[in-house]
């Protein structure tokens, strides 16, 4: 009885045939590398589709292709040796509707905040909207030819497209709008023109062992670009982009439930972003295991400048090598330039844990006194901030004659600038600067220089309910404070030893109130507190 079970199972359970594999070869591809395949190539996915899906193999040789439009149920595979070519001529890369549905709130949001610049993914080298379980996977390579001239902003600008045009005709690699169950999987991407990786509205997408190797292009050639997408896991990544290597954004609609792992980056701008597009919010995000090498900018980098609003992100095990600052947080509000006043809003962001970083800052493209940065704006503070078990140090000489004399006041606010880490100039802090907060708790920082920096390890300027836990810093003789506290209300430091160094440890300013300092060693300050005139006494508890 169990032999005849045995052999009447599998017709039970699989009375279909298995998913059959289109090679493109097949519908009239050729591996030349000059001969375009495209309608051979759309032709095999059509077959598989037609069939309830199936796998479309890009077998070893160079194909060359305009775009590929994936369907529901269909695997792109690019088998090893293989490589997939992307035209370098724009017509070969048509203008795809836009995705449906136009009419909804969100969309009519967009378009109405955006007008002409509904854009996305419009013209993509691999491209599907609104499909269903679809795969693109290696071991295999894409090549995007990006910098050829014809992709360049100022050959496209000479035939008569405006600069805002030309930015977006360039073609992404891979273009996914409204796609669910999007798997990405074990294959390479080099050169691409555009974005590497375009997901818009997109519900569960898994990218895993990608290698990105793409920095060609008149920058804008990011990694990852994950807009309003929801239950998205990337993991097992290699980045080397000309722009920002992982870039999150809420154009429309929330950004939530991401986790991002075991990946390396190496950006020409920042390791990983969120924002600029910010008129949605970030939600549920778990960032962990990642490390960094020559980024030109930020390491991390966590922007809303548009409305939306940031809430619970958390990132840990973080180490990068050589990055402009390790970490840059800003609340910033660009629509009172271009919003109407019934859609403009400043936004929030709050509820956001950063913990084990070993950092080291260097970028050869910026020589001005910078630091990391935590900052929203008047009236409107970044909340809720954590950063524990941090290390950051500087390797730039930065002589006093670059950083005497910086202050508080000459920082300049920037609500409606492009947010980045470099945008307020020359900072009073070599290690933190902390402007317009709520609620921020600084546990077992370490901050420090290999070569000389005269200015305060610390500014925290206009914050309350400030805690300082185990801050420990370097300082030169003769340099600044070692803590700079403006407008700070209500602040705790704990656990601090004064350097060996240090002349005065802490300077308060303005209408500061209510700091106390206890549980710390200061023996070594020449002068334990500095009270600007007004200011009201600090506690100080042994």
């Amino acid at each position: 009885m169990r032999l005849v079970l045995a052999l009447l199972l599998p017709l039970a359970l699989g009375s279909a045939s298995p998913a059959r594999v289109h090679d493109i070869r097949d519908h009239g591809a050729l591996p030349d590398g000059t001969t375009l395949s495209t309608a051979a190539v759309n032709s095999a996915v059509i077959a598989a589709a037609a069939e309830g899906g199936g796998t479309v193999r890009i077998p070893a040789g160079r194909f060359l292709s305009g775009t590929i439009y994936l369907l529901s149920n269909v695997t792109l595979q690019l088998e090893a040796g293989a490589v997939l070519l992307g035209s370098t001529e724009l017509k070969d890369y048509p203008e795809n509707p836009a995705p449906e549905p136009v009419d909804t709130p969100e969309f009519k949001r967009i378009r109405h905040l955006y007008p002409g610049n509904l854009e996305f993914g419009r013209h993509s080298l691999i491209y599907a909207a609104g499909q269903d379980n679809v795969a693109v996977i290696g071991p295999g390579l894409i090549d995007g030819q990006g910098d050829h001239p014809n992709f360049t902003k100022s050959v496209l600008v000479a035939r008569g497209l405006t600069r805002n045009q030309a930015h977006f005709r360039r073609p992404y690699g891979l273009g996914f709008v409204r796609c669910t169950n999007v798997r990405v999987q074990d294959v390479a991407f080099r050169n691409m023109a555009f974005w590497c990786q375009s997901y818009l509205d997109c519900d569960g997408v898994q990218v895993t062992g990608v290698t990105i190797n793409s920095r060609h292009n008149d920058r804008n050639n990011d990694g990852i670009d994950l807009d309003g997408c929801r239950n998205v896991r990337v993991s097992d990544c290699h980045f080397n982009t000309g722009d920002d290597s992982i870039c999150l954004k809420a154009s429309y609609r929330d950004c939530e439930n991401i986790v991002i792992t075991n990946s390396v980056c190496n950006s020409l701008a920042n390791g990983v972003k969120f924002g600029t597009a910010s008129n949605g919010g970030f939600r549920n995000i778990a960032i962990s295991n990642l490390t960094m090498e020559h980024v030109s900018a930020a390491g991390l980098a966590l922007e809303v400048v548009d409305g939306g609003t940031l809430d619970g992100v958390v990132i840990s095990n973080i180490v990068m090598n050589q990055v402009g600052a390790a970490i840059f947080i800003r609340l910033g509000d660009r629509g009172a330039r271009w919003m109407q006043p019934a859609d403009h809003a400043v936004g929030a962001l709050r509820n956001v844990s950063i913990s084990n970083v070993v950092a080291q800052v260097f970028t050869p493209y910026d020589g001005r006194p910078l630091a990391s940065s935590i900052s929203g704006l008047p009236g409107h503070p970044v909340e809720h901030i954590s950063l524990s078990n941090i290390r950051i140090l500087s390797l730039r000489d930065q002589p006093r004659s670059l950083t005497a004399g910086l202050a508080t006041a000459d920082v300049p606010e920037q609500p409606g600038d492009y947010p980045e880490y470099s945008m307020f100039g020359s900072l009073p802090a070599y290690g933190l600067y902390v402007r317009h907060a709520r609620d921020v708790t600084l546990d077992n920082v370490w901050v420090g220089f290999a070569r000389q920096d005269h200015r305060s390890s610390l500014v925290v300027d206009d914050a309350e309910d400030l805690q300082v836990r185990g801050w420990t810093a370097q300082t030169l003789p003769g340099a600044d404070p070692v803590l700079r506290f403006k407008d700070v209300r209500r602040a705790a430091i704990t656990g601090t030893v004064a350097p060996r160094e240090t002349g005065n440890f802490l300077k308060v300013e303005g209408r500061s109130t209510d700091i106390t300092i206890f549980g710390s060693d200061l023996t070594a300050a020449r002068q334990p507190v500095e009270l600007a005139p007004g200011v009201a006494e600090v506690n100080v508890r042994r």
